[in-house]
């Protein structure tokens, strides 16, 4: 299809999935052999706004929290968000996501109370339904998603507390919306040496940019 114009491509997964690791190899890999231009961005966050919002959800919400609050926080920060990616494409960019709009229905609807159809409504109204070109989803076994974890050098917050058997049902809804959408989200096994999983990652990229 060739990349005259924007590229989207989300990662999404459990926590300790190793997004962030696959996306800044992916990132060099692009610039280096398929000489684009890259934008590394995550979700919540991305902006000086959204950033402040990823604050509120990840550190000083709880579980108790109402799950609209949740919702439309996270919804708020990807309004402008979404302002900037459409800027990046509209430059010609291949821009890299940690999480999106998947990850929003596998912790939202799938694993908490929210309606998929109010998710798709309001994801539609930021978006005008304009999806991912590409999303790879990053599946990882939750015991060892954990164990990575904690090899962090960071402050945990309450999703890297989550316990094996909430990760596990998260890992299970990322499954389904990946069978839901085959044509835009391929599966990579991420049990294997970093070096392994990107390169099956690359693969796939250069496999969907010559379709």
């Amino acid at each position: 299809m060739g990349i005259d114009k924007g590229l989207f491509v989300t990662f999404e997964g459990i926590e300790g999935s190793g997004k962030s690791t696959q996306i800044k190899l992916l990132a060099n890999f692009i610039k280096s052999k398929i000489k684009k231009k890259v934008f590394l961005t995550r979700e919540p966050g991305g902006t000086k706004i959204s950033e402040k919002i990823r604050k509120l959800v990840i550190h000083d919400l709880h579980s108790k929290s109402n799950s609209l609050t949740e919702l439309f926080l996270l919804f708020a920060a990807r309004a402008e968000h979404y302002d900037l990616i459409k800027n990046k494409l509209n430059k010609g960019y291949i821009v890299l996501c940690d999480r999106y709009v998947d990850s929003t229905i596998a912790y939202q609807h799938y694993n908490g109370n929210i309606k998929l159809e109010v998710i798709n409504y309001i994801q539609k109204l930021i978006d005008k339904g304009h999806k991912p070109n590409l999303t790879f989803l990053l599946d990882i076994n939750p015991s060892l998603g954990k164990k990575r974890m904690s090899k962090r050098n960071k402050k945990k917050d309450r999703f890297d507390k989550e316990p094996v058997n909430k990760m596990n049902k998260v890992r299970k809804a990322f499954k389904k919306i990946a069978l839901l959408n085959k044509n835009r989200i391929v599966l990579i096994p991420n049990h294997l040496p970093k070096a392994v999983v990107q390169a099956n990652i690359q693969k796939q990229l250069l496999r969907f940019l010559d379709k």
